[in-house]
Formats: structure tokens, C-alpha cells, sequence
């Protein structure tokens, strides 16, 4: 085994205009740390890039690497018999080859976990656990983190809340070809339901048309879009699927049907929209999430229910929801969308490509190559 740690850092701070350049990162390599009691000696294989990684990057120092990102990593050494030598982890990880991890770490940007999911990941952190054998090995890494991951799990815990989705149910899923949005039109789609997708511009349509089969894909950037939706949704929307946030969910609330239902699981708009942060709104998640006062009032007015949250919140159920999403993946039923670049040395054109130009599902460095 190597004994250097390869390691990503932050050179020098970006620009007034949020712009991620290569010279902004170096690498540094230092010697490979030791376990002490209680801990273990990882090997990253592949790590999911945040969308809040441009932003995570204003926050740092220099010399200073991003610890949040999830990652799937084999462990080759230990002083853990709950964390054995070839066991994978799902874990935040730095951007680095080795790193050193315990069970006691805490959680870098979320909340505790619940006695039930700390019960179950026997850690400290909702996103650290041990895979079961029977998930890690029997896909591609790129696979595990994005169907098994945040991703997925998101996608059908939400399904589930809203749900029964059923042939009857018209569904509307923003941001088609993102990493939750591609899998969520799936599933709902293999339910049966009517689904259309949003994505930007005809070129983007037609590959969500395509690859994820769904009925339709309309381009959230057109003019007449209010128009097109309603074309779509005569009767209005049943469930829709939020991943957007913003200007987005003002225009979709009040098309969806009454007694609908509005999950809402992220805020892409305001990572994507060209700045580095954003206002904190004044009702938390919710607003976070594009869920406006005039939203919640409009929602209350016609019984529509609105779910926003974290999914690591319900990881008590992440068990059911693995097993769920491996049936879908034997069946032929779900298809993984993933954006990845081969090699750890290509981690800064990965960060940097994620912004400046369009990418369908996951964004993924996958370190062996």
C-alpha cells in the first residue's frame, strides 16, 4: 500500500464571481496517517460533488480541503471491529485518497441523527454507516452512491409520503435530469402514473424523454410555459416533484390540483443560478426550498400538502428503501443517471464542469479511474 496521502486543497480564493478556476485547487500529498483506537484507515474509491460545493469554497481557507462530500471508501486498516478491513462505508469524505474515519464523528452541515437512525448506522452521523454486503459489491461504485445514496433514497422516501402514486396520479417532476429528478420520474413512472418532466431547453427534453421513458419533458424556460403546463395538466397536478425551489415552485403551486401534493427536497436555483450564497429565509427548510408564505397560504387554501425535508431525518428507514430500490435496479425498471470523471487527479475539472455547463444526474469522481 501507498504511504502518501494525495489531498485536494483550496490554493487561493475564488473570484468575485463564484467561478471555480483550476488554480484555485492544488495538490498536496502527506504522509499516510495510522489508526488510533477506535478508528479506521479508508480508501476513497468515488465521491458525490454537492451542489453547495462553490459555495463551500467561499467558506474555506486556504490549504483546506471539503470534508462534506459523500463518498463510498473501503476500508484497509482498523482499530474498530464495527469498521473491518474491506468493509465499504458510505461516509463524508474529504478530497483526498486516504483519510482516517470514526464511528464518533459528528455530521459536517446537517443535524444529529434521531435515536432511531444513530441505532441503526451505529455512528454519530446519519450519512456514516457500513454497507451491507449485499449492496456494495453487487454494483458499480457511481451506482451505489446515487441510487443507494441521498439520491435515491430521497427520491422514493418522497414517493412514498406522497403517495399512493398510482395510473391515476399526474406527476410533475422538476429538474428531470438532475440527480433526485431522474429518479424520482422513474420510479413514479414504473408506479404507472403519468409523469412529465422539466429540464432546460428541446435538446435536454428529448433526453429525458428518452432515457428515463416518461410521457412528456417540457423546457421550463419557455415563455408560454403556464400555458404548457396546463396543456399538459388539464386537470391539474397531482404531485410535484420540487427540486428547484425559487421562481419554479410560484409558477407550478397553482396548478396543482386541490388535494395535491408538493414534495419539496431541494433548492438548485439558487446553486446554479451563478452566485455563491443566498439569503437565509425566515421559515428555515421550508423557505429554503422555495415554500413562500404566499405558497403555504395558497397550499393551506386548497388542502395541498407540502413535504419538505432532509432524508437523513427518515433514515431509520433506509434499510426498506435500499431494498426497494435494488428490486427496481434487478427489474430493469431504474435506470442510474450519473455525470462521472475517471481519475482523482480530474477532480477540479469535475467541480469546475459542474458549473459551466449542462449535466445530467449525479456528479461523481470516481479516484480509481
Amino acid at each position: 500500500m501507498t504511504r502518501a496521502c494525495r489531498k485536494w486543497v483550496l490554493a487561493h480564493p475564488l473570484e468575485t464571481d463564484g467561478i471555480i478556476r483550476a488554480e484555485n485547487l492544488a495538490m498536496v500529498e502527506e504522509a499516510l496517517p495510522e489508526p488510533g483506537e477506535g478508528q479506521a484507515l479508508v480508501r476513497t474509491r468515488l465521491i458525490n460533488l454537492h451542489s453547495r460545493t462553490r459555495l463551500k469554497m467561499t467558506q474555506m481557507s486556504a490549504g483546506e480541503t471539503d470534508l462534506a462530500n459523500y463518498g463510498l471508501a473501503e476500508v484497509v486498516a482498523s482499530r474498530d471491529p464495527l469498521l473491518p478491513v474491506g468493509a465499504h462505508l458510505h461516509w463524508q469524505l474529504g478530497w483526498q485518497d486516504y483519510q482516517i474515519v470514526s464511528r464518533d464523528e459528528k455530521p459536517i452541515g446537517y443535524a444529529l441523527p434521531t435515536e432511531a437512525v444513530r441505532a441503526l448506522n451505529q455512528t454519530q452521523a446519519p450519512m456514516n454507516y457500513v454497507l451491507r454486503p449485499e449492496i456494495a459489491p453487487g454494483w458499480p461504485p457511481d451506482t451505489v452512491m446515487h441510487v443507494f445514496g441521498t439520491s435515491g433514497t430521497t427520491a422514493l422516501l418522497g414517493l412514498r409520503r406522497c403517495g399512493p402514486v398510482t395510473p391515476q396520479v399526474r406527476v410533475l417532476v422538476a429538474a428531470a435530469s438532475g440527480s433526485v429528478g431522474s429518479l424520482a420520474a422513474q420510479i413514479a413512472k414504473a408506479k404507472g402514473a403519468y409523469v412529465v418532466g422539466l429540464a432546460g431547453g428541446a435538446d435536454r427534453c428529448a433526453w429525458v424523454r428518452e432515457t428515463l421513458g416518461i410521457d412528456d419533458c417540457i423546457d421550463y424556460r419557455a415563455p408560454d410555459l403556464d400555458q404548457r403546463l396546463r396543456s399538459a395538466f388539464p386537470d391539474g397536478i397531482d404531485l410535484f416533484c420540487d427540486g428547484v425551489g425559487g421562481s419554479l415552485t410560484a409558477t407550478v403551486a397553482p396548478l396543482i390540483a386541490r388535494g395535491g401534493r408538493l414534495f419539496a427536497f431541494g433548492s438548485s436555483e439558487s446553486f446554479y443560478s451563478g452566485g455563491t450564497a443566498a439569503a437565509r429565509p425566515a421559515n428555515g427548510l421550508r423557505g429554503a426550498f422555495g415554500i413562500t408564505p404566499e405558497i403555504e397560504a395558497l397550499c393551506g387554501d386548497r388542502s395541498i400538502r407540502i413535504e419538505a425535508w432532509i432524508v437523513f431525518d427518515h433514515y431509520d428507514e433506509r434499510l426498506s428503501l435500499e431494498d426497494e430500490l435494488a428490486g427496481m435496479l434487478r427489474a430493469g425498471t431504474l435506470r442510474p443517471v450519473t455525470d462521472v470523471t475517471r481519475g482523482f487527479e480530474n477532480l477540479p475539472q469535475a467541480a469546475i464542469r459542474m458549473y459551466s455547463r449542462p449535466h445530467a444526474g449525479k456528479v461523481q469522481v470516481d479516484f480509481d479511474g
